[in-house]
């Protein structure tokens, strides 16, 4: 009689050989789907995670690349997998242990072929592949069979019958994917009466427009394009590029294309995106260029080499405006300065009670003179800058106009301000905008220089300090000089004192008559009164002027 040992030994070696004959029987059975890198031992999710029945699929080794996980925007329950070179597939379906019966699922092949109608998911004990059967998270894993998928698409609906309103789609597409059809490229433009439209002429490549102007056929301002293609089962991987040739700049517009307003003679939807001016707002030379691309995956797939494209041209405008647009845009601009104006007037009266009522509080201090003296700055630098836009206007110049108009706007806000002190950073700011409103007018050139070994957010120095002087190396030095002139502006540490200039190559004026300019006597008068109050740090002004040049240079002794 054998004893235990020899006889357990026996059993184990029969387990060992039943175990081994049926993963050999297993594999034999899925012979169909090959061990690659991409096969049966991959198992890949083909399904969004939120969906009850959750898909899976293996490919076979013909598999070039595959992206399983796409999903659309707007389209939580819908998935897409991209495949290459695979011939065949099999899927699997991992469902709630207990809630098999519940579900059901359809497979169609090619939007047309109904390979399954409303089916259940059959018993684990039925499935192809024995040997990756099992309980995952108390999920039964059933396989629902092995497809063909050689340039096919196969789309896979499954639901819960308790909740039929909830049907998640899963698509995989294994074909060709194939350069976008241009069927429809056609200019969007602003009629007179503000109208948005479409001229309806397909333009071929190369084609020419201005915008700011009436449109090739004098229909009105052209605002953007519109891109349409030859409709197909997969147009939202089509993204839309548009490149500036001129400067080498590409922006993606977008791959939402809208199935309206455009139709093919069969009367059938033409897929179109509208590109707007904003992507071909300076005049040169453009390209469309539509490239397929993935939405999502591992690696966000582009297939350059199937890139449509069309080109076009932006011509300088010729600014024409009718007589109407003259009239309500100069209607428009006086009634906005006006209302400007007496805002200003109005805050300067509030502005200047407030100041006499703290006068009659507060003894005859150089603190308040000097209050008093900037607010004979404000309106001084706020009426200049009012008269360089009505010379704009008088000269026609409306979107000169509209550009100072809108710099003058931020830098009125600033210039209200009351506080004493800026940083040296706020301060640039403000001259910055000051200068390229002038430079609208002049033309010159300019430029603004703070020291490095300077800490300009948390230096401060009096508000405006240097405006006075920049505006009169505008007004008195520059303004006749055009591109040729400029203007250098320097902020500098030496020491512990700071050094401030203002240089122009205008022609310059006598320093030792007395100016009357207003701008620079309240200057003068303020420095002067910054001394009364700020005794330890005393500021020096030094003007010099030639028939080439003049510097105005204000240092701050003993400031840092």
């Amino acid at each position: 009689m054998e004893n235990k040992p020899t006889k357990m030994k026996k059993l184990t070696t029969i387990f060992i050989l039943s175990i081994s004959i049926t993963i050999c029987v297993a594999q034999k059975k899925s012979a169909n789907i090959s061990n690659s890198p991409y096969g049966p031992s991959n198992i890949y999710p083909a399904s969004v995670l939120t969906s009850g029945l959750n898909l899976g699929l293996t490919v076979d080794a013909n598999t070039k690349w595959i992206e399983y996980h796409n999903i659309l925007p707007n389209r939580p329950l819908d998935n897409y997998v991209f495949l290459n070179g695979t011939k065949k597939v099999e899927l699997l379906a991992f469902i709630p242990k207990d809630d098999i019966k519940n579900y059901r699922y359809n497979i169609i092949q090619d939007d047309s072929i109904y390979l399954a109608t409303n089916a259940m998911p059959k018993d684990a004990s039925n499935v192809l592949v024995p040997h990756r059967i099992g309980l995952v998270n108390n999920r039964v894993n059933i396989s629902l069979g092995a497809f063909a998928i050689e340039n096919k698409k196969l789309t896979i609906e499954t639901y819960k019958i308790t909740e039929r309103n909830k049907v998640s789609t899963t698509t995989i597409y294994n074909k060709e994917f194939k350069p976008a059809t241009i069927l429809i490229t056609a200019l969007g433009i602003t009629t007179e009466k503000g109208q948005s439209a479409v001229m309806m002429e397909n333009l071929k490549d190369g084609f020419q427009f201005k915008l700011n102007t009436k449109g090739i056929h004098n229909d009105g301002i052209v605002n953007s394009i519109f891109i349409g293609i030859k409709p197909t089962d997969l147009t939202f991987i089509y993204n839309v590029y548009v490149k500036n040739l001129s400067l080498g700049k590409t922006a993606l517009v977008s791959n939402n294309w809208i199935a309206d307003y455009f139709h093919d003679r069969s009367e059938s939807a033409i897929p179109n995106i509208r590109i707007d001016a904003s992507f071909f707002q300076d005049p040169g030379n453009y390209e469309i260029a539509i490239t397929p691309k993935l939405p999502s995956g591992d690696h966000i797939r582009s297939f350059p080499e199937k890139t449509t494209t069309i080109h076009f041209t932006v011509l300088k405008s010729d600014m024409v405006y009718s007589w109407r647009t003259i009239v309500t845009i100069t209607l428009s601009l006086i009634l906005l300065i006006s209302t400007i104006a007496g805002i200003i007037i109005y805050l300067t009266r509030l502005r200047n009670q407030k100041e006499l009522i703290e006068q009659k509080k507060l003894s005859d201090t150089a603190q308040v003179q000097l209050s008093a003296v900037r607010s004979q700055l404000n309106p001084h630098f706020l009426f200049n800058a009012l008269s360089g836009i009505q010379n704009l206007m008088n000269k026609n110049e409306i979107d000169q106009a509209n550009r100072y108009l809108t710099k003058f706007a931020r830098l009125t806000r600033n210039v209200l301000k009351s506080d004493e002190l800026i940083n040296i950073t706020e301060e640039a700011a403000l001259l910055d905008d000051y200068l390229q409103m002038e430079q609208l007018r002049f033309g010159f050139t300019y430029h603004i220089d703070i020291a490095k070994d300077l800490d300009g957010e948390n230096t401060e120095i009096p508000s405006m300090l240097l405006q006075p002087f920049v505006e009169n190396a505008v007004k008195h030095g520059i303004a006749g000089l055009g591109a040729e002139g400029k203007i250098d502006i320097r902020i500098v540490k030496n020491g512990k004192n700071l050094e401030l200039s203002v240089t122009d190559n205008g022609n310059g004026f006598d320093t030792s008559k007395e100016n009357t300019g207003i701008g620079l006597t309240l200057s003068k008068k303020r420095i002067a009164l910054l001394n009364t109050i700020y005794k330890g740090s005393p500021v020096l002004l030094d003007l010099k002027s030639g028939l080439s040049a003049t510097i105005i240079k204000i240092t701050l002794n003993q400031w840092l």
